[in-house]
């Protein structure tokens, strides 16, 4: 209970968090982190962005095509809620209307997002392009 196993020994931690050896056995099973994050850290900036929540008064770095948590391309979970935005946060996030429809899976949508040039910016580039035209 409260993180420790029968045994006294803390549950879902590596057992290298307490400066023993780690058990290859116990990788993915017994634990809440994933493996990845404190064994390959020292390669990959301590994974600077992974499982990081976006802020209330801040913005998306990045709009990706796979809102996975694991991913190393942003932030991609919600700033209160424990789950990833949605495809329609993704949406407004790069400017689309509410009323702008996707089709396919979440993943399909998601995609289709992430590689969207923003509305506004095409917009933007659109009326640059006539003012030089005219």
């Amino acid at each position: 209970r409260n993180g420790k196993a029968s045994n006294g020994q803390r549950r879902g931690v590596c057992s290298c968090a307490s400066g023993r050896p780690c058990d290859p056995l116990d990788r993915q099973f017994n634990t809440l982190v994933p493996w990845c994050l404190p064994h390959t850290g020292n390669r990959h900036n301590h994974w600077a962005g992974l499982y990081g929540r976006l802020d209330w008064d801040g913005f998306f770095s990045t709009t990706v095509t796979n809102p996975e948590p694991m991913g190393k391309q942003g932030r991609v979970l919600h700033p209160e809620q424990h789950r990833v935005v949605s495809v329609r946060e993704c949406a407004r996030s790069q400017g689309f209307p509410d009323t702008y429809r996707f089709f396919g899976n979440i993943m399909d949508k998601h995609r289709q997002i992430g590689n969207a040039v923003p509305p506004p910016m095409g917009r933007a580039i659109g009326l640059e392009i006539k003012k030089c035209l005219v």
